[in-house]
């Protein structure tokens, strides 16, 4: 009965090393600033990266646009204690103190597409978007032959691409004095907001050459605002994004809405691939800033064909990833019927060891009680010997009596 204590721990044995297996080696938490296309395919790309590393748990969290709801996320983050942080800042200034508390708590941080007012993070990856801006200012001057009124719709004022954007749009510009910047909005990168501040500047100035939007969601707004106005042919919209789709920048190329859109790079893949040189200790660049090119109606065609295609080859990975997914989902199931039937078997060896130690128990306590048994008749029949032996004496002593007497009686 002894060895049957050792039967649960074998059960947790085995339990613990199935769940193990599955057990992530890292945990990395995305803390996004809003909610749209650009932002999701940049999560797609992460989750699809992330696929290719062993034990790797990634989790997103969309503020909305909210600095306090990314601030709650970025703690929430901290609270779970993520191995690594990936934040895309809404403004600069309300999430620099939240971001270099994670940094000093020793939480890497990798910031995308927005940096803050601070040197406090681990590395930054993204486009330039000063060098987006000025390159928008001379595609703006060039199309404009160096003359011209230009009104600029902005993304959210607190944000650095949105200040960066409009720095090199400003310098590149500059060089160019009778083009004028005669307006400027903050549109928060959405396309209502646009509409409403395109809608001003129509009724507030006559002549509009160029309307400079920092994304292609503001861009459309601005263009719908002009159409309203019938004025949408006075002027050229110029967008930043360049995302393939339905409503993106690249259709809207296409559809001549935008004169041109300048190529912001998500490149999620190449974040997570960042991430996990710095999880695995790795080499690594602070700042890793990507290409931009502009998209017009001479390549946009190109572009299109490129993107339908790697998008198809997106959703093939996708449907493997499915298949995969169900593959490993069924060995996962076989690991669990294997695990517990090699607990069953344990339990089994156990419970016969366990019946095969009480038999021989039982063999030697019987051939025991048998031995015990044989000395007890022994021991009977030698005390039947000694009664019968005393009863035969007792007779014989009798006898003798009967005779004394017999012979004092005669005499």
């Amino acid at each position: 009965m002894k060895y049957s204590k050792w039967i649960p721990l074998l059960f947790c044995l085995v339990w613990l090393t199935a769940c193990r297996q599955d057990a992530p080696h890292f945990r990395i938490g995305v803390a996004q600033c809003s909610d749209d296309s650009w932002r999701h395919k940049m999560n797609d790309e992460i989750l699809r990266e992330a696929m290719f590393y062993e034990g790797v748990s990634v989790e997103i969290r969309s503020a909305g646009d909210d600095n306090s709801k990314q601030a709650e996320d970025v703690h929430y983050f901290m609270d779970e204690g993520v191995d690594l942080l990936i934040i895309s800042a809404n403004e600069a200034a309300p999430m620099t103190p939240i971001v270099e508390e994670a940094y000093q708590r020793g939480i890497p941080v990798i910031l995308v597409d927005r940096k803050i007012l601070s040197d406090k993070y681990t590395a930054y990856i993204g486009a330039d978007n000063y060098e987006i801006g000025r390159s928008v200012g001379n595609y703006i001057a060039s199309r404009l032959e160096g003359k011209g009124n230009v009104v600029e719709l902005t993304g959210l004022s607190g944000s650095t691409p949105a200040m960066e954007r409009h720095q090199g749009f400003m310098a590149a510009i500059s060089k160019f004095p009778d083009i004028k910047l005669i307006d400027k909005a903050d549109a928060a990168w959405e396309r209502g907001p646009a509409e409403i501040e395109m809608d001003s500047m129509l009724r507030h100035h006559p002549k509009i050459d160029a309307v400079y939007a920092h994304n292609d969601r503001i861009a459309p707004g601005a263009y719908q605002a002009a159409k309203k106005a019938g004025r949408e042919k006075e002027m050229i919209f110029v967008g930043i994004d360049a995302l393939p789709g339905k409503g993106n920048g690249l259709e809207l190329v296409l559809d001549s809405v935008l004169d041109a859109t300048f190529i912001y790079p998500t490149n999620g893949d190449k974040v997570m691939q960042l991430a996990m040189d710095i999880l695995e200790k790795r080499p690594y660049p602070k700042e890793t800033v990507m290409n931009t090119t502009v998209v017009d109606r001479t390549n946009a065609h190109v572009m299109q064909l490129q993107t339908t295609h790697i998008s198809e080859l997106d959703n093939k990975i996708e449907t493997l990833n499915g298949r995969i997914g169900g593959y490993l989902s069924r060995v996962a199931t076989q690991q669990v019927v294997m695990y517990g039937s090699l607990v069953i078997l344990l339990l089994v060896a156990g419970l016969l060891l366990v019946v095969y130690k009480s038999l021989r128990s039982k063999n030697r306590l019987n051939k025991e009680l048998f031995q015990q048994k044989q000395q007890l008749e022994e021991q009977r029949d030698k005390l039947e010997e000694q009664r019968d032996q005393l009863i035969q004496l007792s007779h014989q002593l009798e006898e003798a009596t009967h005779a004394k007497l017999v012979f004092f009686t005669n005499i």
